[in-house]
Protein backbone atom coordinates (compact mmCIF):
# COMPACT_ATOMS: atom_id res chain seq x y z
CA UNK A 1 0.00 0.00 0.00
CA UNK A 2 1.38 3.38 -0.96
CA UNK A 3 1.75 6.10 1.72
CA UNK A 4 -1.11 8.06 0.14
CA UNK A 5 -3.44 5.06 0.16
CA UNK A 6 -2.49 4.25 3.75
CA UNK A 7 -3.22 7.81 4.81
CA UNK A 8 -6.60 7.73 3.04
CA UNK A 9 -7.49 4.38 4.62
CA UNK A 10 -6.54 5.71 8.04
CA UNK A 11 -8.61 8.82 7.54
CA UNK A 12 -11.63 6.77 6.50
CA UNK A 13 -11.25 4.44 9.47
CA UNK A 14 -10.79 7.36 11.83
CA UNK A 15 -13.87 9.07 10.43
CA UNK A 16 -15.90 5.89 10.87
CA UNK A 17 -14.78 5.50 14.46
CA UNK A 18 -15.51 9.15 15.15
CA UNK A 19 -18.94 8.83 13.57
CA UNK A 20 -19.78 5.80 15.70
CA UNK A 21 -18.60 7.59 18.82
CA UNK A 22 -20.73 10.64 17.99
CA UNK A 23 -23.74 8.42 17.34
CA UNK A 24 -23.30 6.63 20.65
CA UNK A 25 -22.95 9.96 22.47
CA UNK A 26 -26.17 11.16 20.84
CA UNK A 27 -27.95 7.93 21.79
CA UNK A 28 -26.90 8.31 25.43
CA UNK A 29 -27.99 11.95 25.44
CA UNK A 30 -31.36 11.08 23.91
CA UNK A 31 -31.87 8.33 26.49
CA UNK A 32 -31.04 10.78 29.28
CA UNK A 33 -33.48 13.37 27.93
CA UNK A 34 -36.10 10.69 27.51
CA UNK A 35 -35.81 9.56 31.13
CA UNK A 36 -35.99 13.15 32.35
CA UNK A 37 -39.07 13.96 30.27
CA UNK A 38 -40.74 10.70 31.30
CA UNK A 39 -40.17 11.63 34.93
CA UNK A 40 -41.58 15.11 34.31
CA UNK A 41 -44.72 13.71 32.64
CA UNK A 42 -45.23 11.36 35.58
CA UNK A 43 -44.92 14.26 38.01
CA UNK A 44 -47.39 16.38 36.04
CA UNK A 45 -50.03 13.65 36.21
CA UNK A 46 -50.41 14.00 39.99
CA UNK A 47 -51.56 17.65 40.12
CA UNK A 48 -53.61 17.22 36.93
CA UNK A 49 -55.51 14.31 38.48
CA UNK A 50 -56.08 16.23 41.71
CA UNK A 51 -57.41 19.31 39.92
CA UNK A 52 -59.59 17.20 37.64
CA UNK A 53 -61.17 15.35 40.56
CA UNK A 54 -61.85 18.65 42.33
CA UNK A 55 -63.48 20.14 39.23
CA UNK A 56 -65.63 17.05 38.70
CA UNK A 57 -66.75 17.14 42.34
CA UNK A 58 -67.64 20.81 42.00
CA UNK A 59 -69.67 20.20 38.84
CA UNK A 60 -71.38 17.23 40.52
CA UNK A 61 -72.18 19.61 43.41
CA UNK A 62 -70.65 17.25 45.96
CA UNK A 63 -69.65 20.32 47.99
CA UNK A 64 -73.00 22.06 47.53
CA UNK A 65 -74.85 23.86 44.78
CA UNK A 66 -72.74 25.98 42.46
CA UNK A 67 -73.77 29.62 42.00
CA UNK A 68 -74.96 29.92 38.36
CA UNK A 69 -72.42 32.64 37.44
CA UNK A 70 -69.59 30.36 38.59
CA UNK A 71 -70.59 27.23 36.69
CA UNK A 72 -69.35 28.31 33.21
CA UNK A 73 -65.91 29.03 34.67
CA UNK A 74 -65.74 25.61 36.32
CA UNK A 75 -66.81 23.99 33.05
CA UNK A 76 -64.10 25.91 31.21
CA UNK A 77 -61.58 24.69 33.79
CA UNK A 78 -62.72 21.13 33.21
CA UNK A 79 -62.16 21.48 29.47
CA UNK A 80 -58.72 22.98 29.89
CA UNK A 81 -57.63 20.38 32.45
CA UNK A 82 -58.75 17.71 30.00
CA UNK A 83 -56.75 19.43 27.29
CA UNK A 84 -53.73 19.61 29.57
CA UNK A 85 -54.02 15.89 30.24
CA UNK A 86 -54.14 15.29 26.49
CA UNK A 87 -51.02 17.41 25.94
CA UNK A 88 -49.15 15.40 28.56
CA UNK A 89 -50.16 12.27 26.66
CA UNK A 90 -48.90 13.75 23.39
CA UNK A 91 -45.54 14.69 24.91
CA UNK A 92 -45.24 11.22 26.47
CA UNK A 93 -45.92 9.56 23.12
CA UNK A 94 -43.36 11.80 21.40
CA UNK A 95 -40.73 10.94 24.01
CA UNK A 96 -41.32 7.21 23.64
CA UNK A 97 -41.36 7.42 19.83
CA UNK A 98 -38.35 9.64 19.28
CA UNK A 99 -36.15 9.27 22.37
CA UNK A 100 -36.89 5.87 23.89
CA UNK A 101 -38.04 4.31 20.60
CA UNK A 102 -40.27 1.95 22.57
CA UNK A 103 -43.83 3.30 22.27
CA UNK A 104 -46.33 0.56 23.02
CA UNK A 105 -49.92 0.77 21.86
CA UNK A 106 -52.92 -1.46 22.37
CA UNK A 107 -55.66 -2.43 19.95
CA UNK A 108 -59.06 -3.39 21.27
CA UNK A 109 -62.51 -3.44 19.73
CA UNK A 110 -64.54 -0.32 20.47
CA UNK A 111 -67.79 1.15 19.28
CA UNK A 112 -67.90 4.51 17.57
CA UNK A 113 -70.03 5.78 20.45
CA UNK A 114 -67.31 4.92 22.97
CA UNK A 115 -64.73 6.96 21.09
CA UNK A 116 -67.11 9.90 20.68
CA UNK A 117 -68.13 9.88 24.35
CA UNK A 118 -64.51 10.04 25.47
CA UNK A 119 -63.41 12.62 22.90
CA UNK A 120 -66.37 14.97 23.40
CA UNK A 121 -66.74 14.73 27.18
CA UNK A 122 -65.48 18.26 27.79
CA UNK A 123 -64.99 19.97 24.43
CA UNK A 124 -68.67 19.95 23.46
CA UNK A 125 -69.50 22.40 26.27
CA UNK A 126 -66.39 24.40 25.40
CA UNK A 127 -67.61 24.79 21.83
CA UNK A 128 -70.90 26.15 23.12
CA UNK A 129 -69.19 28.61 25.44
CA UNK A 130 -66.97 29.79 22.60
CA UNK A 131 -70.05 30.47 20.47
CA UNK A 132 -69.18 27.80 17.92
CA UNK A 133 -71.98 26.04 16.05
CA UNK A 134 -70.77 22.46 16.57
CA UNK A 135 -72.58 19.53 14.99
CA UNK A 136 -71.94 15.79 15.16
CA UNK A 137 -73.40 13.65 12.37
CA UNK A 138 -73.01 9.87 12.69
CA UNK A 139 -73.95 7.50 9.88
CA UNK A 140 -76.11 4.50 10.83
CA UNK A 141 -74.91 0.90 11.10
CA UNK A 142 -71.23 1.71 11.51
CA UNK A 143 -68.89 -1.16 12.37
CA UNK A 144 -66.85 -1.21 15.52
CA UNK A 145 -63.20 -0.17 15.29
CA UNK A 146 -59.98 -1.85 16.33
CA UNK A 147 -57.78 0.79 17.94
CA UNK A 148 -56.09 2.11 21.07
CA UNK A 149 -58.95 3.49 23.20
CA UNK A 150 -57.06 6.31 24.92
CA UNK A 151 -55.08 7.45 21.90
CA UNK A 152 -57.96 7.30 19.41
CA UNK A 153 -60.14 9.54 21.58
CA UNK A 154 -57.22 11.87 22.31
CA UNK A 155 -56.40 12.17 18.60
CA UNK A 156 -60.00 13.11 17.80
CA UNK A 157 -60.14 15.60 20.66
CA UNK A 158 -56.90 17.21 19.49
CA UNK A 159 -58.29 17.55 15.96
CA UNK A 160 -61.35 19.34 17.34
CA UNK A 161 -59.14 21.74 19.31
CA UNK A 162 -57.17 22.34 16.10
CA UNK A 163 -60.38 23.18 14.22
CA UNK A 164 -61.56 25.53 16.94
CA UNK A 165 -58.25 27.37 17.04
CA UNK A 166 -57.83 27.79 13.27
CA UNK A 167 -61.50 28.32 12.41
CA UNK A 168 -62.05 31.80 10.96
CA UNK A 169 -65.84 31.62 11.15
CA UNK A 170 -68.86 29.42 10.61
CA UNK A 171 -69.62 26.01 12.09
CA UNK A 172 -67.46 23.04 12.94
CA UNK A 173 -68.89 19.71 11.84
CA UNK A 174 -67.80 16.24 12.86
CA UNK A 175 -69.06 13.55 10.48
CA UNK A 176 -68.52 9.88 11.23
CA UNK A 177 -68.98 7.49 8.33
CA UNK A 178 -67.64 4.38 6.67
CA UNK A 179 -64.56 5.42 4.70
CA UNK A 180 -64.69 4.71 0.95
CA UNK A 181 -62.61 1.84 -0.34
CA UNK A 182 -62.32 -1.81 0.52
CA UNK A 183 -60.54 -1.47 3.87
CA UNK A 184 -63.78 -0.82 5.76
CA UNK A 185 -62.27 1.90 7.94
CA UNK A 186 -64.39 4.34 9.93
CA UNK A 187 -63.67 8.02 9.25
CA UNK A 188 -64.04 10.85 11.76
CA UNK A 189 -63.99 13.97 9.55
CA UNK A 190 -63.79 17.41 11.18
CA UNK A 191 -64.58 20.26 8.76
CA UNK A 192 -64.38 24.00 9.30
CA UNK A 193 -63.73 27.30 7.54
CA UNK A 194 -60.11 28.29 7.98
CA UNK A 195 -57.51 30.57 6.45
CA UNK A 196 -56.24 29.98 2.94
CA UNK A 197 -53.21 27.72 2.87
CA UNK A 198 -50.74 26.97 0.13
CA UNK A 199 -50.27 23.27 -0.75
CA UNK A 200 -46.76 23.34 0.71
CA UNK A 201 -48.11 24.73 3.99
CA UNK A 202 -50.64 21.91 4.21
CA UNK A 203 -47.95 19.31 3.62
CA UNK A 204 -45.55 20.96 6.08
CA UNK A 205 -48.19 20.99 8.84
CA UNK A 206 -48.21 17.17 8.76
CA UNK A 207 -44.51 16.96 9.56
CA UNK A 208 -43.78 15.63 13.04
CA UNK A 209 -41.47 18.57 13.83
CA UNK A 210 -43.62 21.28 12.26
CA UNK A 211 -44.32 23.13 15.56
CA UNK A 212 -40.55 23.48 16.07
CA UNK A 213 -39.87 25.09 12.69
CA UNK A 214 -38.50 28.61 12.67
CA UNK A 215 -41.12 31.16 11.58
CA UNK A 216 -40.82 34.76 10.43
CA UNK A 217 -43.99 35.69 12.31
CA UNK A 218 -45.05 35.03 15.89
CA UNK A 219 -48.16 33.07 14.94
CA UNK A 220 -48.36 29.58 16.43
CA UNK A 221 -48.85 27.18 13.54
CA UNK A 222 -50.29 24.25 15.48
CA UNK A 223 -52.19 23.19 18.56
CA UNK A 224 -50.55 20.84 21.01
CA UNK A 225 -47.73 18.98 19.31
CA UNK A 226 -49.39 19.38 15.93
CA UNK A 227 -51.15 17.31 13.29
CA UNK A 228 -47.90 15.54 12.46
CA UNK A 229 -47.84 13.82 15.85
CA UNK A 230 -51.52 12.90 15.57
CA UNK A 231 -50.88 11.34 12.16
CA UNK A 232 -47.88 9.38 13.45
CA UNK A 233 -49.87 8.08 16.43
CA UNK A 234 -52.90 7.31 14.24
CA UNK A 235 -50.74 5.15 11.99
CA UNK A 236 -49.25 3.32 14.97
CA UNK A 237 -52.73 2.40 16.23
CA UNK A 238 -53.82 1.06 12.85
CA UNK A 239 -55.37 4.17 11.31
CA UNK A 240 -54.30 7.32 9.49
CA UNK A 241 -54.92 11.05 9.24
CA UNK A 242 -55.55 13.32 6.26
CA UNK A 243 -55.64 17.11 6.06
CA UNK A 244 -57.12 18.88 3.07
CA UNK A 245 -57.85 22.57 2.52
CA UNK A 246 -59.62 24.13 -0.45
CA UNK A 247 -58.59 27.38 -2.11
CA UNK A 248 -61.37 29.23 -0.28
CA UNK A 249 -60.13 28.04 3.13
CA UNK A 250 -62.61 25.22 3.70
CA UNK A 251 -60.66 22.55 5.52
CA UNK A 252 -61.16 19.01 6.78
CA UNK A 253 -59.02 16.89 9.07
CA UNK A 254 -59.99 13.22 8.91
CA UNK A 255 -58.99 10.54 11.38
CA UNK A 256 -59.48 6.99 10.12
CA UNK A 257 -59.70 3.94 12.38
CA UNK A 258 -59.50 0.33 11.27
CA UNK A 259 -62.78 -1.55 11.23
CA UNK A 260 -63.24 -4.42 13.67
CA UNK A 261 -66.17 -5.83 11.73
CA UNK A 262 -68.81 -5.47 14.49
CA UNK A 263 -71.67 -3.01 14.79
CA UNK A 264 -71.52 0.15 16.86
Amino acid sequence: MTPGAAFLAGAVAGGAVGGLAAREAYRRKAALFGRLFSFAMHELNTPITAVNMTVLNLLSEVFGQLPPPLKPWIEMTREQVGRLNGLVGEVRDFVHMELHEDLRVSRVELTVAEILDEALVSIRRGMEQAGVDFTVVTAPDLPGVLTDPDRAARCLSSILFHARKFRTGGPITLKVFRAPGGAGAVAFAVSYQGARLRPEEIEASLDLYYPARMRKDQVLGATGLGLGLIRRVARLIGGDLDFIAEEDGRAAVTLRCASAGGKS
